[in-house]
């Protein structure tokens, strides 16, 4: 009995390698990767105490540059197709605010500006997403800052510093990189 299945296996094997192998051309193939880079572009918190000077005058307007190093990666920068960037906000003030983002190259010129937010008052929740394609815009590439303006607009209620108020901002940026 033995004897008999030790040929019978071997056919079977011999039928398996031959029937599974085929001719591969590696010139012929067409691999794309397409991965997806998720990380931090800028996080901050303000109080009531940012917005007034020294004197309790109101300050129109809170500035921030923020270094945007992840383009400095050449193979980051040569594979970028496109950047969404995730934004959420909690306006703890009773006011409004307008919230402006620019990305500046070595000598602070734009290289994209982003869509201005209107913050509502008391907004603990305000959520939006941004997309940059870099075949529109190019010169996005060659980003290495970060500005945000926070602009409180005149209004009827002065900002009182004895009442602790928070406003903060959250980034999130997906790139997506084709090779």
């Amino acid at each position: 009995m033995k004897f008999k299945l030790v040929p019978l296996q071997i056919l079977f094997c011999v039928a398996l390698f031959i029937s599974c192998s085929d001719n591969l051309n590696f010139d012929n193939t067409n691999l794309v990767l397409e991965p997806v880079v998720n990380t931090p572009i800028v996080y901050f918190e303000l109080n009531q105490n940012n917005f007034l000077d020294e004197f309790n005058q109101e300050i129109s307007v809170v500035s921030d540059i923020t270094v945007f190093r992840i383009l400095e990666t050449t193979i980051l920068k040569e594979n970028l197709v496109e950047l969404k960037i995730d934004f959420e906000v909690e306006n703890g003030f009773n006011r409004m605010f307008l919230v402006n983002m620019f990305f500046l190259d070595d000598d602070n010129n734009i290289t994209y500006t982003v869509d201005e937010f209107i913050i509502d008052a008391g907004d603990l929740n305000y959520s939006a997403t941004r997309t940059i394609l870099i075949e529109t815009t190019p010169e996005f590439l060659n980003s290495t800052r970060f500005r945000t303006d926070i602009i409180l607009p005149p209004a009827s209620t002065n900002l009182n510093p004895a009442i602790e108020k928070v406003f903060k901002f959250r980034s999130l940026g997906t790139f997506y990189l084709r090779f």
